[in-house]
């Protein structure tokens, strides 16, 4: 049978009960609260052959590249595969992009979301699915015009209308349009308190702009609608940062201990942050204590398929600061063979990687070697300009340590020239120690 869900898209699927709830589910995906895949159980009890819930729940198995969750991904394609016929274009073709996306080929994910989207515009699943496809791919442009080109079929009265100013939010900022990405996300806060992507997109304006004090304001007072979301430790990365910059070390330690380590999540996303915050820190030469000792058990059966570079980078940081040289070791080697070069993302990946691992074992030369050639193509690899912003300060450490003098003025005065309001605690540092040569 033929319903239609609250933003009238048509659905094949036994008993409208089940899009009631599938309903509840893609507005859990889109708030960042629950479990969505939970919640798609329930409509998968009315009707087991609901092909948009199993691809929902490969999706969110999906996301995120962890190991353990790629057999229930598995699982709900093949079943999406089985009751496939007789359901109509839009829900194919969710089928074929989740698939693409569970077997590595995020270009024809992305391609095939968009291609829902130019015929059914308030399709919320798949814009979120291509949201988060351009994030990962590094697709900046995208991330943008993906939206832009629906906002004009969206109105106050479509349900989740502010969802969609929360990632043109985010889409905005990631191609330097900062004062309409403000806009955006205030707006979409506004609109829900709870939009906790929309607070996300803010403080990436004010990161980016070196408004240290506001973006520490911004996360306090909105602090209730984020909190208790699925969002809340990037979040809180987010204030860890501005800490870090302020030369606030102890606060940042003290936001990571309580806020970053969250003992209920040890998925890719949540160590991404933590590794992340502590590798700011080394590179200050703070003192993180044992804390990347206890990381780095937590990655290991993450890092079985080596199959995200952006991923892998952050398992490989966590293994070498954590002096797990032979965990290390053996992900570059699965690296090395799994990589597929023909592919940008880990082309460039490949090269990243290989130069962060030189720098982590004292081969300055051999790091700079590797990621100067691919410094502006590092976007491929996927994440924020504010979460790779880590591989740039690497190679100019880099420049520092083999006293490459020059590369390390040429890498510090294209910093200061695009962040020159911002005094941010590592390029103040460099520059500091350049003066001293």
């Amino acid at each position: 049978m033929i319903f239609t869900d609250q933003r009238d898209l048509a659905l094949t699927v036994a008993d409208s009960r089940a899009v009631e709830i599938f309903d509840e589910a893609v507005e859990a995906v889109v708030r960042f609260r629950g479990d969505p895949v939970a919640i798609l159980d329930r409509a998968l009890e009315i009707d087991d052959r609901f092909v948009l819930a199993h691809c929902l729940s490969a999706m969110m198995n999906t996301i995120g590249n962890a190991s353990s969750r790629l057999e229930a991904a598995r699982l709900s394609i093949d079943r999406a595969r089985g009751a496939v016929k007789g359901t109509q274009e839009r829900e194919r073709l969710h089928v074929a992009a989740v698939e693409a996306w569970f077997d590595s080929n995020l270009d024809r994910a992305s391609r095939i979301y968009q291609q829902v989207l130019f015929d059914h515009p308030r399709d919320l699943m798949a814009l979120f699915a291509g949201h988060w496809l351009d994030f990962y791919r590094g697709d900046a442009p995208g991330r943008y015009g993906r939206v832009a080109r629906v906002l004009s079929d969206w109105d106050e009265s479509v349900p989740g209308h502010h969802w969609l100013l929360g990632m043109y939010a985010f889409g905005l900022e990631e191609v330097g349009q900062f004062r309409r990405a403000e806009f955006c996300g205030r707006r979409a806060v506004e609109c829900d308190p709870g939009d906790a992507w929309g607070v996300h997109a803010v403080a990436h304006v004010m990161e980016m702009e070196g408004r240290l004090e506001e973006g520490v304001a911004w996360l306090e007072a909105t602090r209730d609608g984020w909190a208790s979301s699925n969002m809340k430790i990037h979040n809180w990365w987010h204030e860890l940062l501005f800490r870090i910059d302020l030369d606030e070390y102890e606060q940042a330690l003290q936001i990571y201990d309580e806020h970053v380590v969250d003992p209920e999540r040890d998925d890719v996303e949540a160590l991404i942050d933590r590794v992340s915050a502590m590798a700011r820190l080394a590179l200050l030469g703070i003192d993180v204590g044992n804390r990347w000792q206890v990381l780095a058990p937590l990655w290991v059966p993450l890092t079985v398929d080596t199959r995200n570079p952006f991923n892998d980078l952050h398992a490989l940081l966590c293994f070498r600061f954590a002096g797990e040289d032979e965990l290390a070791v053996r992900l570059m080697r699965a690296v090395e063979k799994n990589y597929d070069v023909a592919i940008p993302m880990m082309a460039t990946g490949l090269s990243v990687l290989a130069g962060v691992d030189a720098f982590c074992t004292g081969y300055d030369a051999g790091a700079l070697e590797r990621l100067l050639p691919v410094f502006y193509e590092v976007y491929r690899i996927g994440g924020s300009h504010a979460q790779r912003d880590l591989v740039q300060q690497i190679a100019l450490e880099a420049a520092m340590r083999g006293r490459q003098w020059t590369i390390a003025r040429a890498l510090l005065a294209e910093r200061l020239s695009l962040r020159e309001a911002a005094p941010h605690a590592f390029t103040t540092q460099v520059d500091r120690r350049l003066k001293s040569v």
